[in-house]
């Protein structure tokens, strides 16, 4: 039997340009959402064979008109290309063009997927050839040689994933990285960041806590130089936020001179307080004490306060931690005026670490040998104190190996409030173990 045709113009209008009534039937909307729908999903010019949606009886004969064979009820599927040249022949226009004048117009998402993707591809091509260029060949502030590979790939790939470099263009994404090189670059100069920031970006406040450059300036120095803060992070690799607002506290310095610094320390020490000096301070004017004066570097406040206290014939300095730029700044004129420099610190992973590096500082561990520490768990089993354990292993300790093995058979932790009198006495009236 012949298909029907296409009905004139008592149900449809004229058959050219003005078919629309005829396609527009609300017989016809589930067919229509589901052409909309593989379009969006496979490409507009997608033409596969199209999955039917349920349409009610009007709407498969107005499709069997469309395609001029009839569209049974158990009919599955259908060419997209049958469709599209029906639409085509009835309203001389495109599949896509007459869709849109029906109300279903395709919003091209898997076009704009590709687009996406295309741009994503570029996007992170402009990341790749970036960190090889600009921060690949950055060597690490501890080391004379060697390549930033391997920190600036993980720093890259994390950053990438949780959607720093999303929604930059190439060039942007290349920029960043650029600055972030640029403000690394400045690692130990000690200029602050507001400073820098006027300086690699024009604005001062660039590098405000609140800016993804800041970000990613402070994942990058996470990733180089070990777990920390924010703050922590910009001071340890001498970039201060400011030179006033985190200065180092001394007790009882020695300072030649009569700088206000040196003024200020033996005034406050008469008066049997700490001072607290900044960095601007320190850059005022040379800091130098007799060659040969005991220095006690330590780790925490409580013991400059209780040396205050008892007023210790013998200067003691805290690093308040992983030593900030004032704190450093200080051991290094320090130690440049031949002070002796003796450092303690809290037994555990991170105490350890810290103290490594104040060795490579210039300080002697004092009191933070294996002996020491077997001692200091004694004393908290005789006193019946159950010391809290690390989850970390013992860093290497080259100034006493066995300390390493001693920690990591108990992974105890001594804090160093816990020895501090053992410490300061020993500060205070003998030269170094």
């Amino acid at each position: 039997m012949r298909p029907p045709t296409v009905p004139g113009n008592a149900e449809t209008g004229a058959q050219t340009s003005d078919a629309h009534p005829f396609l527009a039937d609300p017989a016809l909307r589930p067919l229509w959402q589901s052409v909309a729908a593989a379009l969006d999903r496979n490409g507009l010019d997608w033409r596969g064979r199209l999955a039917l949606p349920a349409l009610p009886a009007e709407g498969r004969r107005r499709l069997g008109v469309m395609v001029e064979r009839p569209v049974p009820a158990g009919r599955r599927a259908l060419p997209l290309t049958d469709v599209a040249a029906a639409v085509e022949r009835l309203t001389g226009t495109g599949l896509v063009e007459a869709l849109t004048a029906l109300g279903y117009a395709p919003r091209g998402r898997h076009e704009a997927a590709l687009v996406r993707r295309e741009e994503s591809r570029r996007r992170r091509a402009a990341l790749d050839m970036a960190v090889e260029t600009h921060l690949a060949a950055l060597p690490r502030p501890d080391r004379d040689t060697g390549s930033a590979t391997g920190w600036a790939t993980g720093w890259r790939d994390a950053a990438w994933s949780d959607g720093l470099f999303a929604g930059r263009a190439p060039d942007e994404v290349a920029a960043l990285v650029r600055t972030v090189a640029a403000v690394l670059a400045h690692t130990g100069s000690g200029l602050s960041r507001g400073e820098i920031a006027a300086r690699e970006c024009g604005d001062a406040h660039a590098l405000d806590s609140s800016t993804r450059l800041t970000a990613l300036v402070t994942r990058a120095l996470v990733a180089r130089d070990g777990p920390a803060g924010e703050r922590a992070a910009w001071e340890r690799a001498g970039i201060p936020l400011d030179l006033v607002s985190a200065p180092v506290l001394t007790w009882a310095l020695p300072l030649l001179g009569d700088s206000a610094a040196a003024l200020a320390a033996r005034a406050m020490t008469a008066a049997g307080l700490p001072v607290h000096l900044t960095v601007l301070a320190l850059r005022a004017a040379p800091i130098a004490v007799v060659a040969g004066t005991p220095v006690l570097v330590v780790e925490n406040p409580r013991l400059v306060e209780a040396a205050a206290r008892r007023r210790l014939p013998a200067a003691v300095l805290c690093t308040g931690g992983n030593p900030a730029t004032a704190p450093s700044e200080a051991i290094a004129r320090l130690r440049a005026s031949g002070a002796q420099l003796r450092y303690h610190g809290d037994f555990d992973a991170a105490g350890l670490a810290m103290t490594a590096r104040a060795r490579a500082a210039g300080c002697t561990p004092f009191h933070m040998s294996a002996a020491d520490y077997t001692a200091a768990l004694a004393a908290a089993r005789a006193e019946n104190v159950d010391l809290p354990r690390d989850s970390a292993p013992a860093p290497p300790t080259p100034w006493d190996p066995d300390l390493a093995t001693a920690f990591d058979d108990t992974r105890a932790i001594v804090h160093e409030e816990r020895v501090m009198d053992e410490v300061l006495t020993a500060h205070g009236g003998t030269f170094p173990r």
